[in-house]
């Protein structure tokens, strides 16, 4: 019986042991073929990935640059801190004196600066002449800052001015300086481009010739004129 029991034991104990060195090599095959595994995924997505940096780089490449800063971008046809150089030549009219002053012409040249979109501040230097009876010439050369309101619609701006200062005025061997000038007008022009525009504009000019020692001399000059100009923005 003991003999038996003993048979039994040992036989038990050498089924566990083959089990478990069984299960244990089995194990290790496993971990083994795994890590083989692991490897040779790894390998693969070490491979892969220099492709698809190319395919990305490529695709980068090939793709337009794009910026975004986060604000939406709004185009102004006219800005604060925008400029521009107005030329002008027009007749000059003159609606007083009757035949003793004719119709003459004028040019100026000013420059303008933005303040608002709507809204610019200019010096203005203008030369102008009106032939006299006898074939005598009056002269006279305003020195004018104003301001200037711009409203647009798309591309045609209606500009309306208002500029006052001194003129030197000459008739003959007689120089008057300083004149009051006072200048206003409206016009409309059309943007060309981004740096051109042209139109026609509108002036009505007031300039006295006050004596203050001797009132009863004192004199005025309404002028009226029709402007073709161009403008250079900046």
């Amino acid at each position: 019986m003991k003999s038996k029991l003993k048979i039994i034991v040992l036989a038990f104990c050498a089924f566990f042991l083959a089990s478990a060195n069984f299960f244990s090599q089995d194990n290790s095959t496993k971990q083994e073929t795994q890590s083989r595994q692991n490897q040779d995924s790894i390998a693969q997505k070490q491979n892969e990935e220099p492709a698809a940096s190319d395919s990305q780089n490529e695709e980068d490449e090939d793709a337009p640059d794009v910026y975004d800063d986060g604000e939406e971008f709004v185009y102004l046809q006219n800005a604060p801190g925008d400029q521009f150089i107005n030329i002008r030549v027009m007749p000059s009219i003159p609606l007083n004196f009757d035949d003793k002053l004719k119709v003459g012409g004028q040019i100026t040249v000013s420059y303008n600066r933005f303040l608002t979109t709507w809204l610019a501040v200019g010096a203005e230097l203008a030369f102008g002449y009106n032939p006299t009876i006898g074939s005598n010439i009056f002269t006279y050369i305003p020195m004018t800052v104003g301001v200037t309101f711009l409203p647009a619609i798309k591309k045609f701006e209606f500009p309306i001015t208002l500029n006052v200062g001194m003129a030197v005025e000459n008739y003959l061997s007689n120089t008057f300086f300083p004149a009051f000038v006072l200048r206003c007008g409206a016009g409309a022009y059309y943007r060309i481009n981004e740096s051109w525009s042209a139109g026609i504009e509108g002036f009505f000019s007031y300039m006295p010739q006050w004596y203050f020692k001797e009132p009863e001399k004192n004199d005025y000059l309404n002028m009226a004129s029709v402007s073709a100009g161009v403008k250079y923005h900046f």
